[in-house]
């Protein structure tokens, strides 16, 4: 519910539109939360999207937004892990900030793989970390997130393993950066209106959580990666 609004919006534009999407083609978002990017693209490029998340708060919000809705789009409370489709299902996966809550990413990219089409592509945004050992602020995040988090590279190479050809991950850090600023400082801005509509405890722990984000990146040691890459 307290995603961060510019990021999804504008990246979001940037991202799809890497993909080259074709009127009728198949996507499947994994962590869809409550649907922006499906809507996004079913409307602007008259696709069908499947959109998948552990959260029934988030797929229950997507189901009434899509109420009244002509683009198609549909939505599962499913777990990723343990979902199963033919082979050769979706023309496109796309995930967003999602994956970092797998411990088992190669198993995962290969699903991804045999799920796809043949010249289909997956396309992802994920949180990274930074070689060598986290300090033990980040460590405790981490930990206490249950997060599993890899180098840029790294991520890059295990698409390989599972098949995937002219992989693309690049680091974009500096926008993640760039875009959390904004978001904090729209947030602070709007802090009266913030605790109207949710609570002041929901407020501190947002601003809190992302100033903390921010210092993390700033120091190099979160990163922000983009993946992009195609099933021959």
């Amino acid at each position: 519910m307290f995603s961060n609004t510019h990021l999804i919006i504008d990246t979001t534009k940037e991202f799809v539109a890497k993909l080259d999407l074709q009127p009728g083609q198949k996507v499947l978002d994994v962590g869809c939360g409550i649907g922006g990017g499906d809507f996004y693209m079913a409307d602007k490029y008259d696709v069908h999207v499947v959109g998948i998340d552990l959260s029934i708060n988030m797929i229950s919000f997507a189901l009434e937004r899509a109420i009244g809705l002509k683009c198609a789009v549909e939505f599962e409370v499913a777990d990723c892990t343990k979902k199963e489709y033919p082979d050769g299902t979706f023309d496109v996966i796309y995930s967003r900030d999602t994956i970092l809550h797998i411990q088992d990413k190669p198993a995962l990219f290969r699903s991804f793989y045999r799920w796809l089409k043949p010249g289909g592509k997956v396309l992802i945004s994920d949180y990274c970390r930074s070689s060598g050992n986290p300090s033990a602020e980040f460590a405790g995040y981490i930990k206490q997130r249950g997060y599993d988090l890899h180098g840029v590279d790294t991520y890059g190479q295990m698409l390989r393993n599972a098949g995937f050809a002219e992989v693309i991950a690049e680091d974009r850090t500096e926008q993640f950066i760039q875009v959390l600023e904004k978001e904090l400082d729209a947030v602070e801005k709007d802090r009266e209106t913030f605790i109207r509509d949710f609570s002041e405890e929901d407020y501190n722990e947002i601003v809190g959580g992302w100033k903390a984000k921010l210092v993390r990146s700033s120091s190099g040691e979160q990163r922000w990666g983009l993946f992009i890459a195609q099933k021959k």
